[in-house]
C-alpha cells in the first residue's frame, strides 16, 4: 500500500511540475499580419496544433485601418520588420518570423516543419519516409515563384490597390500562373486519388498548398462581384479541376483552416464574412473559386 501511495504521489508531482512548467514557458509569439498568405499558413498550423501564441503585427508594406498598399494611400505600415531587434532574428526582415522562447525561426515553410517537429509529428507524417512525402510539396511551391509571383501580383491587384489603378492584364497573367501551376496539384490527386496531398492524412503540404489555394479562389470570387457591378472586366474563364474542387471543400471542413486562412482571406479581398446557418453555427462553405 504505501509503495502504491509512494508512487502515486510521485506521479502527481510530476503532474504539477508539469503544469508549472508549461504556465512558465513563454508564449509562441508570432510576428505578421492576417492578410499575408505566408502568416495565414502559421495561423493555421498554430490552430491545428492548438498551441496557444501571440501576435504582433508587422510589415513593410501594409498598415493599421487599410487593406490598401501603403504605397497608394501614403499611411504607415505595422513596421516592426526594420528594427534592429527584427533583423537580429530575422536576416530577411520578412514575415513571418515565430519565436518560441530563445529560437527564432524565419520562413513560413521552415516555420511550419518547425512546428510540426515539435508540436505534431503527425503533420509530416510521423517519420523520415512521411517527410518525403510531404515535404517536398512545401519545396515544389517556393521553387515554381508562386508566392512571390502570381500570389503577389493577384492579390496586390483585386485586393490592395484602389479600382481606378487596378491592372487586370497583370491580374489576368497572375490567374493563368495558379492555373499552370495547380495543374500538377489536380494531376496527382487524380493519380493517387487520396484525399490529401501526401495521401489519406492531413499534413502540412496541405496547408501550405490550401492557402494558396485560398487566396485564387477569393480573388476570383471578388473579381466576379466587381464585374457583375461593371467595376472591373469580365473574369477570365475558370479551369475544371473536379479534384481541387473535393481537396477544398475537405479544408473547409477544419476549423483551423476557417479560422487561421480562410476568414482572414475574405476580409482581406472585401467579401462578405459567412454567417452561420439559422439555429445552428455552421457556416456555409464556398466551394471552389466561389461557385455553389
Amino acid at each position: 500500500v504505501k509503495a502504491g501511495a509512494t508512487c502515486g504521489a510521485s506521479f502527481a508531482v510530476i503532474a504539477l511540475m508539469s503544469a508549472v512548467t508549461a504556465k512558465l514557458a513563454p508564449r509562441l509569439r508570432l510576428y505578421g499580419r492576417p492578410s499575408s498568405s505566408n502568416t495565414q499558413k502559421i495561423l493555421w498550423m498554430l490552430h491545428e496544433v492548438g498551441v496557444p501564441f501571440d501576435l504582433t503585427l508587422a510589415s513593410a508594406r501594409l498598415g493599421h485601418g487599410s487593406q490598401t498598399l501603403c504605397a497608394h494611400t501614403g499611411g504607415a505600415p505595422f513596421g516592426v520588420v526594420d528594427t534592429e531587434e527584427y533583423g537580429r532574428m530575422c536576416p530577411t526582415r520578412q514575415i513571418p518570423l515565430l519565436l518560441d522562447g530563445d529560437v527564432a525561426v524565419w520562413e513560413s515553410h521552415s516555420i511550419l516543419r518547425y512546428l510540426a517537429q515539435k508540436y505534431a509529428p503527425e503533420l509530416h507524417l510521423s517519420d523520415a519516409a512521411g517527410m518525403a512525402r510531404c515535404s517536398p510539396w512545401l519545396d515544389w511551391l517556393l521553387a515554381s515563384n508562386i508566392n512571390l509571383g502570381c500570389n503577389h501580383d493577384l492579390v496586390d491587384q483585386l485586393a490592395r490597390t484602389p479600382f481606378e489603378r487596378r491592372d487586370y492584364a497583370r491580374a489576368t497573367a497572375a490567374h493563368e500562373g495558379y492555373v499552370s501551376r495547380l495543374a500538377m496539384v489536380e494531376d496527382r490527386l487524380a493519380v493517387t486519388e487520396s484525399s490529401f496531398v501526401a495521401g489519406e492524412k492531413f499534413t502540412i503540404a496541405d496547408i501550405a498548398i490550401g492557402v494558396e489555394l485560398s487566396r485564387w479562389c477569393c480573388a476570383l470570387e471578388r473579381w466576379s462581384h466587381d464585374a457583375a457591378s461593371g467595376s472591373a472586366p469580365p473574369r477570365p474563364a475558370l479551369p475544371e479541376y473536379p479534384r481541387l474542387r473535393e481537396f477544398y471543400a475537405r479544408l473547409q471542413a477544419r476549423p483551423a483552416f476557417v479560422r487561421g486562412s480562410r476568414d482572414h482571406e475574405r476580409e482581406h479581398f472585401g467579401l462578405p464574412a459567412l454567417q452561420p446557418t439559422a439555429g445552428t453555427d455552421q457556416r456555409p462553405a464556398p466551394s471552389l473559386f466561389g461557385q455553389g
